[in-house]
């Protein structure tokens, strides 16, 4: 299974496949994320993995795009980010953009179109300590509740999308 690690600077996936803006070791394509067309094929990988990078992309429309260019059908797109609850969202300057759970998915509906992918899984993750365990608890009876009223006060941690490419 081929796979793509997305902004991976140093610390490329073993195995993966590493594109960043910078020649950081264990990078195998510099290229900005921002600019398409990406140095890279149609259909090349089965895997992408965004791990703590899509909240520093400028160009959502085009690295929404890119990922679905060069995607197989049934290729699996990990993400993760902080969510706009956690103290990581706006502690980092260099974030362009604070996610609910709901904004990935949004972006393939918006920049891909319906019917082009699935999400496997989009959920929030707390760290579990403090009083996370209530926000957890008012998450899980009602996802919308929580982000509407009380992730202020229970702030999640981070975000967990997976979506399938279909083709």
């Amino acid at each position: 299974m081929k796979t793509l690690d997305l902004g991976c600077g140093g610390h490329c996936l073993a195995g993966a496949v590493g594109m960043d803006h910078k020649a950081y070791p264990g990078v195998s394509i510099v290229h900005d994320i921002n600019k398409g067309p990406w140095p890279i094929a149609d259909n090349e990988f089965h895997k992408v993995r965004m791990q703590h990078v899509i909240e520093h992309v400028r160009e959502l429309e085009t690295c929404t795009k890119e990922i679905y260019r060069i995607c197989s059908h049934g290729a699996q797109i990990e993400f993760v980010t902080p969510h706009y609850s956690s103290y990581a969202s706006f502690g980092d300057p260099t974030h362009l953009f604070h996610f609910a759970l709901g904004s990935i998915p949004q972006m393939f509906e918006m920049f891909v179109g319906p019917g082009k992918y699935r999400v496997i899984k989009n959920e929030l993750k707390f760290t579990g300590s403090g009083l996370d365990f209530f926000g957890w608890i008012i998450y899980k009876i009602s996802k919308k509740k929580y982000e509407k009223h009380f992730a202020w006060i229970f702030p999640a941690n981070e975000i967990h999308t997976h979506i399938e490419i279909l083709k």
